[in-house]
């Protein structure tokens, strides 16, 4: 048995028929998705102005990960340290360009969503460690430690990330 999958009606039709006009039409249609790919990440990303941070905001960022790799790597906490990062960034929407990790995961109201059930766990375990720092904001805080619980679980090196969001009160 053979299955053929084509991505578009036109694919079908330039396939299975002999006419050459028919092909022609296909291969403008192939030309013009081609034409709406959008530019490489690269591009847009050297676009991009991040804010600077001192060198003691960098630094604590550096220690504070060092604390994050011990505290999660002891307690075998890593799943929900990168759930309460998801669920803290989660609030971002794309076509208004608002939400995104702002820290307030950590107030009741939100925590008390159905969706966050049992990340007060997360907050309690990495509260100690916040407190040694802070410089940091708790946004940066909660992306920093879903950064090293990836790190941990074998995942990527997180890349540098971008320090300073602001946090909500």
């Amino acid at each position: 048995m053979c299955v053929l999958l084509f991505n578009s009606e036109a694919s079908a039709l330039a396939f299975f028929s002999t006419n050459p006009s028919d092909r022609q039409r296909s291969r403008n249609l192939h030309q013009q998705r081609i034409q709406r790919i959008p530019a490489p990440a690269t591009r847009m990303a050297e676009e991009k102005l991040y804010p600077k941070v001192s060198w003691e905001y960098e630094n604590a960022v550096a220690k504070c990960k060092r604390k994050l790799r011990g505290l999660v790597a002891e307690k075998h906490c890593a799943p929900i340290v990168l759930r309460l990062a998801w669920h803290s960034a989660g609030t971002f929407d794309v076509e208004t360009k608002t939400g995104g990790p702002f820290g307030t995961i950590r107030h009741g109201e939100e925590l008390a969503h159905e969706a966050n059930s049992g990340l007060d766990i997360a907050v309690w375990l990495l509260e100690p460690i916040k407190a040694q720092f802070p410089i940091l904001t708790y946004a940066d805080f909660y992306q920093l430690a879903g950064v090293v619980a990836v790190e941990i679980t074998g995942g990527p090196e997180g890349r540098d990330s971008v320090p300073s969001r602001k946090t909500s009160l």
